[in-house]
């Protein structure tokens, strides 16, 4: 029989037979989500029961996102996601460390003087250690076993060479023992040969040190070596009445220009403020270096000869320790 004609004597069958089929599996499809529909809505419904799956055991891990957090394909910037194994949990942060305010004194030693710049290469301090031994460092050097980090107008931040924690000196203050002094007995002021330098209303000399300086002229005068001595042991005299910046000229340090505060200890040396301080005793004071040379050879010089250069002209300053 021909396909074609067998079709078309019973096209009707055909077609009534698919619609019956569909209707069925409509039919059942929407029986099912009226009865999902009951069974989720009533007060208690009979758990799904599936028959268990023989799954065949497997030796190969459970499945990671390790290798993608190892890899972070997604940021070749920041790398792994993953802390290497040796990473150790932070602890509690040294606030020590992160505010040098905070850090503890230091045990042993005194800073004597501190020369402060907006330069760092020209700020540098003078610490004296617990034998009486003056040394004289900058911010990265070493002194007493020690290295600066850090020097402000008022303390020094010092590290262990070995690494160590921080520590601060405050000027003036012994390390460990907050900076107490024991009081120094006064000697009876000597007869002078000369007319005694006489400060003004002003002065901020100690009677007991402007007692034992002698004027000579305008540009010397006459020390004793006990209060050139005390002026060493009390800092403060100098580094809080006067300050000496670098003098740049053609991006060369020609001196340090002096401010100084009227009736100070610099002024009755003879230093007035706008001086550009040369050389001390010959060395020459452009290099931060040599500076601290000159400091450190002053208190055991007899004599102190100060080359600056005033209004345009050099002039000589003279002090002599007798």
């Amino acid at each position: 029989m021909n396909p074609d004609a067998f079709v078309k004597r019973r096209f009707a069958f055909i077609l009534g037979g698919m619609v019956a089929v569909s209707a069925y599996f409509q039919a059942s499809g929407v029986s099912q989500l009226v009865a999902h529909q009951i069974t989720r809505d009533g007060e208690a419904s009979a758990p799904l029961v599936m028959d268990p799956v023989d799954v065949p055991p497997s030796d190969d891990p459970p499945p990671s996102a390790a290798p993608i957090l190892e890899r972070n394909p997604f940021d070749s910037t920041t790398g792994p996601l993953v802390p290497p194994p040796s990473a150790a949990p932070a602890g509690p942060a040294d606030l020590s460390q992160l505010d040098p305010y905070l850090a503890p004194p230091c045990d042993t030693g005194r800073v004597v003087l501190i020369a402060m710049s907006e330069d760092p290469e020209w700020s540098f301090a003078a610490v004296e250690s617990d034998g009486g031994h003056t040394a004289l460092g900058r911010r990265g050097g070493e002194i007493a076993g020690r290295k600066v980090e850090d020097i402000a107008w008022d303390r020094v931040w010092m590290t262990s060479t070995s690494g160590g924690a921080r520590c601060q000196m405050q000027l003036g203050k012994k390390g460990g023992e907050g900076g107490k002094k024991e009081p120094e007995p006064q000697a009876a002021a000597p007869a002078p040969s000369r007319a005694t330098y006489r400060p003004s209303s002003k002065s901020d000399v100690p009677p007991e040190i402007a007692s034992r300086m002698q004027r000579v002229s305008d540009t010397e005068i006459d020390i004793d070596r006990s209060a050139a001595e005390k002026i060493f042991a009390q800092p403060e005299l100098v580094t809080q009445t006067s300050a000496a910046i670098p003098e740049m000229r053609d991006n060369k340090v020609v001196g340090l220009k002096m401010m100084v505060k009227p009736g100070s200890v610099l002024e009755s040396f003879g230093v007035q403020s706008g001086d550009i301080v040369k050389s001390i005793n010959g060395i020459d004071l452009t290099d931060p270096q040599k500076a601290m040379l000159a400091y450190s050879r002053m208190r055991s010089d007899k004599s102190l000869s100060v080359v600056v250069e005033r209004d345009g002209r050099p002039t000589r300053l003279r002090v002599n320790v007798r």
